[in-house]
């Protein structure tokens, strides 16, 4: 049955209204820019609590920034590491100060 002003493509748009304020970077770029400026892993909620409060004017969940984490994670743009039942995440460079160490030079023969 057909309803005038209920078609599906207007109902898509109602649903996609919501953006991001126009004064702020993506979310994405503070929360990789945040953890970039850390010395030690964070969670997710302490990552999410700094956010809002350097930016009060925009509505920051921490299950948005813990799904913002994990994408970066799945972008290799930063790294998971478990304690417990605790997920704390850093980035690349600063979890794995072993790795940026030059490689062992081979012996001669």
């Amino acid at each position: 049955m057909f309803t005038p002003g209920r078609s599906s493509g207007q109902r898509a748009a109602k649903k996609t209204t919501a953006a991001p304020p126009p004064t702020g970077a993506a979310l994405v770029d503070l929360v990789r820019d945040h953890l970039a400026g850390q010395h030690e892993p964070r969670a997710a909620a302490e990552v999410a609590t700094a956010l809002e409060q350097q930016h009060p004017d925009r509505e920051i969940k921490a299950k948005i920034v813990r799904l913002t984490l994990e994408g970066l994670v799945a972008k290799n743009q930063a790294q998971r590491t478990k304690q417990g039942r605790s997920v704390f995440y850093t980035t690349p460079e600063t979890s794995e100060p072993a790795a940026q160490a030059e490689p062992a030079a081979p012996q001669p023969a």
